[in-house]
């Protein structure tokens, strides 16, 4: 009996160091890859709402047009959540009387899209926007990207101040882990 009594001991002891392991590997790759964040505002509505709460990952992470990603908007003087329309080298035309936005001549599919409309809502960077035809067009440097929020017509982006150098990009949106109107699930 005494060798059982031993044997449960030790298994119990075994599961209590795996689990233990187990929980500071999870919180380590937490810290050292993944990040939180909270979006404020109703630039990216309807793929997140204000209040959500976002995993962002950022290890050895590059932008890639269509990722949602969190940056360090020297312009606005806080953190942002927007999508990566073009990168450095790429032309972006914002053409506002056909409601679409063309990266390199080809016009953007944005089924994330629920308001497709662009308004005219002036406030852009004048250099780049010709209003006697309603076009804005930007051609990204090197090293940097363009970005826009989802719910074009309420969104402060690229239009207003120009591009973000990638240097400047925190992270990626990966996971909604709360939010009041969409629920749980991965970020796209």
């Amino acid at each position: 009996m005494a060798e059982r009594s031993f044997s449960i001991t030790g298994t119990v002891l075994d599961w209590a160091l795996v689990i233990v392991n187990s929980v500071f590997v999870v919180l380590l790759v937490s810290t050292l890859v993944f990040s939180r964040v909270l979006v404020e505002g109703e630039s990216m509505e309807n793929t997140l709402y204000d209040g959500d709460k976002l995993v962002i990952s950022w290890f050895m992470y590059k932008p890639e047009q269509g990722d949602i990603v969190i940056c360090d908007s020297e312009a606005l003087g806080k953190l942002i959540v927007k999508r990566v329309i073009a990168s450095g080298g790429q032309k972006v035309t914002v053409d506002y009387g056909a409601g679409k936005v063309f990266v390199d001549g080809e016009a953007l599919d944005e089924p994330y899209l629920k308001y497709h409309a662009l308004d005219d809502m002036g406030g852009y960077d004048m250099d780049n926007y010709d209003p006697d035809r309603g076009v804005f067009e930007y051609d990204v440097p090197e090293g940097e990207v363009f970005i826009m929020g989802d719910n074009r017509d309420h969104s402060s982006d690229s239009r207003v101040f120009g591009c973000v150098h990638e240097d400047d990009i925190i992270g990626k949106a990966v996971f909604r882990f709360y939010s009041r109107e969409a629920g749980i699930g991965f970020v796209n």
